[in-house]
């Protein structure tokens, strides 16, 4: 503690006494005077009722090598195959905290959404899982034109970047 300084400079009344019986004001209209605090050096601290926290932007864009490329996205646009069991292996891995939104776009209701999320504590088991409800539900037309689309609209470019065709 002896290495923070401090410049305290009351404002208002410097009475020694502002319970003095000299002022006539009720005691719930009286104020106390504010407490100025300068500390150097500091981080991070709070005094009084007020948090001010500065947080970090968020990254709202991905590093270029994160990205897939723009002719890739179309070769898996055009491809009708129908998903197998490594493509929903290598989306789930890449899917992260994206599988809800991915859900969403899938036409998954917000139920189904809790409750793969209370089945699996996983994201990766999630996201399989919910690939897999996918699949089942739409039989063949489960293509990887159709899941790139989805992944698309989710914004999860990891996971396209790593599918293939």
């Amino acid at each position: 503690m002896e290495n923070l300084t401090t410049d305290a400079a009351p404002l208002g009344n410097p009475r020694a006494n502002p319970e003095s019986e000299e002022d006539s004001r009720p005691r719930s209209s009286r104020r106390r005077p504010p407490m100025v605090y300068n500390i150097t050096g500091s981080k991070d601290v709070h005094i009084g009722p007020v948090f001010h926290n500065v947080m970090p932007k968020p990254k709202t864009h991905l590093a270029p090598q994160d990205m897939p490329r723009k002719e890739d996205v179309d070769a898996l646009l055009k491809c009708s195959r129908e998903i197998e069991e490594r493509d929903k292996l290598v989306v789930s891995e890449h899917l992260g905290a994206k599988w809800s939104c991915l859900a969403r776009y899938m036409g998954f209701s917000s139920g189904q959404v809790e409750n793969l999320k209370a089945d699996h504590p996983r994201s990766v088991d999630r996201a399989f899982e919910l690939l897999n409800t996918w699949h089942d539900r739409m039989a063949q037309d489960a293509t990887v034109s159709t899941l790139t689309s989805f992944l698309r609209d989710a914004k999860a470019y990891p996971a396209i970047k790593r599918l293939k065709p």
